[in-house]
């Protein structure tokens, strides 16, 4: 289980909710990544065999049937519904066919897989689990196939959404779910926490992550040259005299980020225009001075452009392209 002390407060409260119910348990908040570890570790303790009620009889134990079967990823009765590449991401075996890109999303042909599941009985003895991660990720006919089996699950049969774009769940299966929200954990927490995990620049990382401390520690650990990319391309908004030669290598950053982080910082520039600190990024405040200048109302503009654009971030557009709009779009603001 994570040190995170926000979700060492948040395991009990989904222990009492999946014995309070049967229905489907729907965990949302802004940090998915580490709402999906405290789902991870319910089951854990949920799937373990270990009989021993004594003090020192903790689960998950690590040693039964049960639990090895769990870390081999061959649980009988566990089973998760997520993107290919999010299930690569996680370390998952998944079979993508030669040529062709992991699928963004949780596909029709993913819920139909398993159907049979769905409706055999518990190989173990106990419930059967299926996690939806991140439930977001469903377009809207996969998530169609996935309320008929909600509607009416098989004795037994247990599920957990998990994700952050409440907005995105069809109303009908959030109706039909028990809901445990994740309140975001006060910054100060989280950079503390960070810090504990050896993350340098703690409050950097965390605003180019957009403040989920997972993300932050994943991009500290595992990439680099992602969070450095994304520190760049702040500066560069942030610098006016640079916005006609964007920094390269942002493509690789991804348009829906780059447009994010741009809509963030156009939110700081506001609050410096109107003479307070802005929250995503208090580190570029010196750096911007210059939006006094340029009046809160232009970037009110501006950040109702971009939030226009971010509703198609994932379109197959060239990204270069979209990139190089993003800097035209602040560059009118000093011109």
């Amino acid at each position: 289980m994570s040190t995170a002390s926000w979700l060492l407060r948040a395991q009990a409260q989904l222990g009492n909710l999946m014995q309070a119910t049967t229905a489907p348990v729907l965990i949302h908040g802004h940090q998915p990544k580490g709402l999906y570890e405290l789902v991870n570790q319910h089951l854990a303790e949920a799937l373990c065999e270990f009989s021993d009620e004594s003090a020192s009889g903790k689960k998950p134990c690590l040693q039964c049937p049960g639990c090895h079967m769990r870390l081999a990823g061959n649980h009988p009765d566990l089973r998760y519904l997520m993107p290919q590449a999010v299930a690569l991401e996680l370390g998952f075996n998944v079979e993508v066919k030669s040529g062709v890109k992991p699928s963004q999303d949780i596909r029709i042909d993913d819920v139909r897989d398993l159907q049979n599941y769905f409706n055999t009985a518990s190989s173990r003895g106990a419930s059967r689990y299926v996690v939806v991660y991140p439930f977001d990720r469903m377009n809207a006919n996969t998530a169609n196939a996935l309320l008929k089996t909600l509607e009416e699950p098989a004795n037994g049969l247990r599920f957990l959404l998990v994700g952050s774009r409440i907005d995105k769940l069809l109303p009908t299966i959030r109706s039909r779910c028990q809901e445990l929200t994740m309140p975001m954990p006060a910054i100060a927490e989280c950079i503390c926490w960070l810090e504990g995990q050896g993350v340098a620049q703690p409050g950097v990382a965390l605003g180019v992550a957009m403040n989920d401390p997972f993300e932050a520690l994943g991009l500290a650990q595992n990439a680099a040259d992602q969070l450095e990319l994304r520190k760049k391309f702040l500066d560069w908004l942030a610098n006016p005299d640079q916005h006609a030669n964007p920094p390269a290598g942002l493509e690789k950053v991804g348009l829906p980020v780059v447009l994010e982080l741009a809509m963030r910082l156009c939110s700081d520039c506001v609050a410096q225009a109107h003479g307070l600190k802005g929250s995503n990024f208090p580190w570029l405040q010196p750096k911007l001075m210059w939006v006094k200048s340029v009046g809160a109302d232009r970037f009110s503009n501006l950040y109702q452009n971009l939030q226009k654009e971010f509703r198609l971030a994932n379109h197959p557009i060239n990204p270069r392209l979209a990139l190089e709009y993003v800097g035209q779009q602040w560059q009118t603001l000093t011109k």
